[in-house]
């Protein structure tokens, strides 16, 4: 049963914010930055209290891109395991962003509770392999964890034992991690805006930026209305740099997900799919992605699409990908229906990079955002205070560029990710 006009259920939480301004007139800053979500908000946060004079251009309004629509997953770590990591960048280098990523994970939670954001932030993630080689490699990941890096606390859980905390068809075992979570990400977003303007940064929200010039040795960032001068800028926007940057187009590649909420569940129902205020995600290539909410309902993402608009039919699509994992909801109401604009790339790695002297740009988290973007904002904004030390580290992450350049990218990156979902399926 999916309602015939469905909204964002994030949108219903209210915004606290009075409202906002766009940028008229030609203005000069310390920091520009472009985007407020969550990178663009870290950072300004952090130059804030540092006393920059900071102002955050925003095309639409707060969390209006891919920090107010995803799927509101805390997980720790890298979207890459450890040990893909170690092979690929040697174990000390490793190290050091699984250090940068818990330096994210405990800023988040303290940034949460120092600035009071009612973001109904609840621990527990539980990772599902939905075919048993999948199994043991979680499991190895867990044990490489816990011996390696002294991770504690995680469950290894195979088939049967995983009925602990879901009833799902089609489980192999899975990992439990405490120390992971979700939330509500743009309730998230619009509190660390508060924090941000309370800390003294400008924000402008209907206030598209068109180009970013070099302008003497500052940038001048133009908008549709109105530009600003600054001798920094950081361009953030998770899939939605093409028109900014050729370089992060040709390393990000845009997609949109979608997700649907049902209507509030009888506690017996809810406790099947997922025993308590828990996520959970499973170990498909195209992931499957869910969470229980306070009021008892199933936030359920799954499935994409490689255009730039949600498909007309997305809530049937998505139903039913839900529906072949819990066959008990097939007579639960389906509210709600949203999805927007997120970025990828090739290794699954954020791209961090300074693409000249004082011109940042951070995207392509790959599901990874809600928590590696704050503090990856953060990170930057240090580096543009001076101390670099992290920016290197998230700036070096093999990051290649997508294959076929800016303009055979989709057609080849959606034909491959076809494939891969079709794989999920044999």
């Amino acid at each position: 049963m999916v309602q015939a006009s469905l909204t964002n259920l994030y949108e219903e939480r209210s915004d606290l914010a009075a409202a906002r301004s766009a940028m008229f007139g030609d203005k000069i800053a310390d920091i520009c930055i472009v985007g407020a979500g969550f990178t663009g908000l870290g950072a300004a946060l952090t130059l804030a209290k540092a006393g920059s004079n900071v102002y955050v251009v925003e095309a639409a309004h707060v969390g209006g891109g891919a920090s107010g629509v995803n799927g509101g997953q805390v997980h720790p770590g890298q979207r890459r395991d450890q040990l893909w990591l170690e092979a690929r960048i040697g174990k000390a280098r490793a190290r050091a962003v699984w250090d940068i990523a818990e330096e994210a994970r405990l800023w988040l939670t303290e940034v949460i509770n120092q600035y009071a954001i009612d973001c109904a932030y609840r621990p527990g993630l539980l990772h599902i392999a939905h075919r048993k080689r999948h199994f043991h490699a979680l499991a190895e990941d867990a044990e490489h964890l816990t011996r390696h890096y002294g991770v504690t606390e995680l469950e290894v859980l195979d088939a049967r034992e995983i009925e602990k905390y879901t009833h799902m068809h089609g489980a192999f075992g899975g990992v439990f991690n405490p120390h992971g979570g979700h939330l509500d990400p743009l309730a998230l977003t619009r509190g660390l805006a508060l924090a941000s303007e309370a800390a003294g940064a400008q924000i402008y929200e209907q206030s598209r930026v068109l180009k970013v010039v070099p302008d003497g040795n500052a940038w001048r960032v133009i908008t549709n209305i109105g530009s600003v001068r600054a001798r920094a800028v950081l361009l953030s926007g998770d899939g939605s740099l093409d028109a900014l940057s050729d370089v992060a187009a040709a390393h990000v590649m845009p997609l949109v997900n979608f997700m649907i909420a049902t209507a509030p569940l009888d506690p017996a129902l809810a406790d099947s799919v997922l025993k308590g205020m828990i996520a959970a995600s499973d170990t498909r290539f195209v992931v499957n992605y869910f969470r229980r909410t306070e009021d008892n309902r199933i936030i359920f993402g799954g499935g994409e699409s490689y255009g730039s608009s949600l498909p007309r039919n997305f809530p049937k699509r998505v139903r039913t990908r839900m529906l072949e994992l819990y066959p008990q909801l097939v007579d639960a109401p389906i509210t709600h229906g949203w999805g927007g604009k997120l970025g990828i790339t090739a290794t699954r790695l954020p791209f961090v990079r300074q693409l000249n002297a004082g011109l940042y740009v951070a995207s392509g988290y790959s599901g990874q955002g809600v928590m590696l973007a704050p503090y990856t904002g953060r990170i930057i904004a240090q580096a543009m205070l001076g101390d670099n030390t992290r920016f290197r580290e998230m700036a070096s992450l093999p990051v290649p560029s997508l294959p076929g350049g800016r303009c055979l990218r989709r057609p080849l990156l959606t034909a491959a990710m076809i494939g891969f979902g079709l794989l999920d399926r044999i």
